[in-house]
């Protein structure tokens, strides 16, 4: 699916391109292997998920209309009369949008850019994952370039562009300044001496020169006075006409400092602007509004809306608008082309990419590939004495794991132990990486992320391991080294695309022929990694992938709730991403991990995947869904311990437990459905389900009740058919036999979801304050949402069932307008467990267990339910008890041997020496 994208662009295609030589052909339109080069531009755009083009055209406008419209429909034309550069040309073409609203966003860039289609995403991700105003990507400079320089504050935000021309002027004026002050008793400057400053400087040193019409321009009075007399000059008259502002730059902070900087420093700024902004339409109508032309060419440079927009202020002194930059390392990412030898670059570029690459280009120069044998002697070294082993590889292993040594010798072992079962493979010559990707636990958040609720996501120290070798073909080999369990697996990419359909990701693991493979593999291990894989080569459809022989290991258990699966999943598309060199970035790499496992069957969401990817060492971080974001990270409390202890039942995916998850998602959509049926008014204002809140809805908590009790607690599907027969709902009951009570339990499972993506919205509040107690209170009300069995003192069990009835739901909104305080805050809407009835009474036990445990704050099932693992929260000091009861009362009983492990967050996924350093 497209990644979040403005609704418009504006392409500026109205210049005369005289440098390409044509008297013939507008400079868009020349082919690039063999397509006009706007075409490229154009699909690249549409791709991305922007829906209609404005282009402003102006010399050989009818050639540029009948190009494009020959191909696009979704395209609009404005008429540049006169060439007034690119910043009247984007005015103009916000003259056609003017019944856009402000807060629509618009891509502006020049009709000659090819950008790869991953920057632009990228871009894109960056821009509404941060809630920019104006987003644009940067590249490293380079020598002799003339590209406009990106200024940064100290604290790292984005300050300014400085155009080349405004540079070489001050730095004119800074050279002049320092003549003028070593003269100051001589009372006269020659002529000749100072206009050779000037040429000096404004040409850079001679390097091209520049007629003295752009000398006027840039000097006004000060060129007209060396114009006008000859042999000395009157120092005084000189030196007021060299001011001391333009010897140098100066920029406001965000902390209201000045940054100064003399034009040698601006120059040699280490970011070039690339001419493509994505920007509110508010945004790019105040900037425009603001240009002026005091400037080296007295022109009103576009590239100017980067510095209005970076140093506005409201009336408080607070920054008016969010700007970011992001940085692209490989300038051939955002190409442009000026004459014809840069036309052939461009041209050469995209013929070399789309040829096939050898596996091995470019990897002797990789710190990530190296030889198995290089590897294996690393590691033993490591083992032996630690850093000075080989330093560079044991820093990145602190920077994942930590400093503890007990952690760094048990993952040096596991990295040992995989590297030689894989030298009793291949050539210990082959040049592999290795992949890594931990498990996770959702330390607040079940069932919601594919409604849109927010995680809090810990990676703890169980792993997959991969040892990956590129092959020149397209088959990918997959070797396990617990053999008995997990057979050897191979298949080749491009017959798996050429049985499968392949219009899009959705109609493919909707298809019969999936249907049969399942059928047939069943949740073999292996399908997994083929998800992973297929979903690139999807995404990636112009390219075709490289296969890999993979090398597995793990201790992540299985059906244990630690998401093994997607730390699979994950670890594959890291290996496959580093094997063909793809263009993603992290958020991106979530999401179609996330739609990838669609293909073994299940319909989740994406939380699994953001926690084993992104991950942070001594972090709980909070992600948003539908945009994906990253909120925020927040420190692990030092004092407590997450405890991981398994049930010892594995929850399989498949058959009967896949049923009753896609059942329960039903509900949320069903659930869905009937609310905005019920409530119009509310319809435009809810996209999903995680909408359904008193803040997006501007209502009070009452009401969210009140439209809860529209829902059915229990019916049948013919009773939900009568309900909603505008909505079709066999698509919804296809991912799932039908339950043996043949009930939808609507009501219970949406108050679940409602309650919990309010439980995971205030739970990093909560850990920033460090209040410990009712983060535990969260836990415990979020488990019972989730509970099939309670127990008394003795531990007999008890049918459980969490109310949903119309009187409870009464209750509670009697409670919230009794206006007794202890009333009103019990009917918080997060103090509410509604009913998704996913645990075990075995998973009931151990949390039941725990919580009687001292010093135990909370305990809750840990993963989708239906066996796996549950997960304490308990204080350091308390950990022991908490062994010895779940030991006592549930493991010794059950003949099974203690299942703990005491988790301490580390970094997410990614492949050795290459995803942990920038890149």
């Amino acid at each position: 699916m497209p990644t979040r994208a403005p609704t418009f662009s504006i392409i500026l295609a109205a210049g005369k391109g005289t440098r390409m030589r044509s008297m013939t052909m507008h400079k868009v339109c020349f082919p690039l292997n063999g397509v006009p080069a706007i075409h490229h531009a154009l699909q690249i755009y549409n791709d991305c998920g922007i829906r209609h083009h404005v282009i402003v055209v102006g010399a050989m406008a009818g050639q540029v209309v009948e190009t494009v419209g020959a191909a696009f429909s979704n395209v609009s034309y404005v008429y540049q009369a006169r060439q007034q550069g690119t910043a009247h040309a984007t005015r103009t073409a916000m003259q056609a949008l003017e019944t856009v609203g402000d807060n629509e966003d618009v891509l502006v860039v020049a009709g000659d850019r090819i950008i790869e289609r991953s920057v632009l995403e990228q871009l894109f991700d960056l821009f509404y994952s941060r809630d920019c105003d104006l987003a644009l990507p940067v590249t490293p400079r380079r020598d002799g370039s003339t590209q406009g320089r990106i200024i940064m504050g100290t604290d790292g935000a984005l300050l300014a562009i400085v155009e080349d021309a405004d540079i070489r002027q001050r730095a004119a004026y800074a050279a002049l300044a320092e003549l003028l002050g070593t003269l100051n008793g001589n009372g006269t400057a020659n002529r000749e001496r100072v206009l050779e400053v000037l040429r000096e400087h404004f040409t850079r040193g001679g390097r091209k020169q520049v007629d003295d019409s752009k000398f006027a321009t840039a000097f006004g009075d000060l060129w007209r006075l060396l114009a006008d007399r000859e042999g000395e000059l009157p120092l005084e008259a000189l030196q007021r006409l060299v001011p001391e502002k333009m010897t140098h730059f100066r920029f406001r902070q965000a902390d209201g400092s000045d940054l100064v900087l003399s034009p040698a420093e601006v120059d040699a700024a280490p970011l070039l602007n690339n001419s493509v902004y994505v920007i509110k339409a508010g945004a790019l109508r105040h900037a425009l509004a603001n240009l002026g032309r005091d400037n080296a060419q007295a022109e009103e440079y576009l590239s100017d809306i980067v510095t209005i927009l970076s140093q506005a202020r409201d009336a408080h002194g607070k920054l008016k608008f969010q700007c970011s930059a992001m940085r692209v390392e490989n300038p051939r990412y955002l190409l442009g082309f000026n004459d014809p030898a840069e036309l052939l670059e461009v041209e050469n570029y995209l013929s070399a990419r789309s040829a096939s690459r050898t596996p091995d280009e470019d990897l002797s120069a990789s710190p990530w590939y190296r030889p198995l044998a290089e590897w294996q002697a690393a590691f033993a070294a490591m083992a032996k004495v630690g850093r000075r082993g080989a330093p560079d590889i044991w820093d990145e292993l602190t920077a994942v794991y930590g400093a503890a040594s007990d952690v760094l010798e048990e993952r040096l072992a596991a990295f040992s132990d995989i590297l030689q079962a894989a030298a009793a493979r291949q050539d210990p010559s082959n040049r592999v990486l290795l992949v890594r990707s931990p498990g996770r636990i959702n330390v607040l958040s079940r069932h919601i992320d594919h409604q849109g609720g927010n995680c809090n996501l810990m990676t703890i120290g169980y792993e997959t391991l991969m040892v990956v070798h590129a092959r020149t073909d397209d088959r990918i080999h997959l070797h396990h080294i617990d053999e008995e369990r997990f057979g050897h697996r191979h298949f080749s990419i491009g017959e798996l695309v050429q049985d499968l359909p392949w219009e899009d990701w959705l109609s493919l693991v909707n298809s019969e022929t999936l249907s049969k493979l399942l059928h047939t593999y069943g949740g073999d291990w292996s399908q997994y990694i083929t998800a992973s894989v297929l979903r690139l080569q999807k995404k990636f459809n112009q390219q075709k992938l490289r296969g890999m022989d993979v090398l597995v290991a793990g201790n992540v258990p299985m059906a244990a709730g630690l998401s093994s699966s997607s730390s699979l999943v994950v670890g594959a598309a890291d290996a496959t991403i580093a094997v063909n060199d793809l263009l993603t970035f992290p958020s991106q790499v979530v999401d179609l991990c996330g739609e990838g496992e669609w293909f073994v069957g299940t319909r989740g969401g994406a939380a699994d995947h953001a926690a084993v990817k992104l991950g942070q060492k001594g972090k709980v971080i909070k992600v948003s869904f539908f945009d994906f974001a990253v909120e925020e990270s927040v420190d692990f409390p030092e004092d407590y311990r997450m405890v991981v202890c398994d049930s010892g039942i594995r929850a399989q995916k498949s058959a009967n437990a896949k049923d009753l998850f896609n059942h329960r998602i039903s509900c949320y959509r069903i659930g869905f459905q009937l609310i905005r049926k019920s409530f119009p008014q509310f319809a435009p204002q809810i996209s999903y389900l995680r909408d359904v809140n008193v803040r997006n809805l501007r209502v009070p908590l009452s009401w969210i009740y009140r439209i809860l009790l529209h829902l059915p607690e229990q019916a049948t599907r013919q009773e939900l058919e009568e309900l909603l027969p505008e909505v079709d709902l066999q698509g919804y009951f296809a991912t799932h036999k039908a339950p043996p009570d043949g009930l939808y339990p609507v009501r219970g499972v949406v108050l679940f979801g409602l309650a919990e993506c309010e439980r995971a919205r205030l739970y990093a509040d909560y850990l920033k304050a460090q209040r410990i107690v009712e983060i535990g209170r969260l836990m415990a009300i979020s488990h019972n949402g989730d509970r099939v069995v309670s127990h008394t003192d003795d531990f007999t069990e008890r049918p459980y069932l969490a109310p949903t009835s119309n009187g409870h739901l009464l209750a509670l909104m009697d409670d919230l307008e009794s206006g007794d305080p202890d009333r009103v805050v019990r009917a918080q809407l997060q103090w509410q467990p509604g009913s998704y009835h996913c645990s075990l009474p075995p998973i009931d036990r151990m949390v039941d267990i725990s919580m009687r445990t001292e010093g135990v704050v909370g305990a809750q099932l840990a993963g989708a339910g239906l066996g796996g693992c549950m997960m304490v929260l308990a204080h350091r000091e308390a950990v022991d008890a908490l062994f010895a009861a779940l030991n006592q009362h549930y493991y010794e009983p059950l003949g099974r041997p203690p299942a703990i492990l005491v988790c301490k967050p580390i970094a997410g996924a990614g492949v050795l020496m290459r995803d942990m350093q920038p890149r």
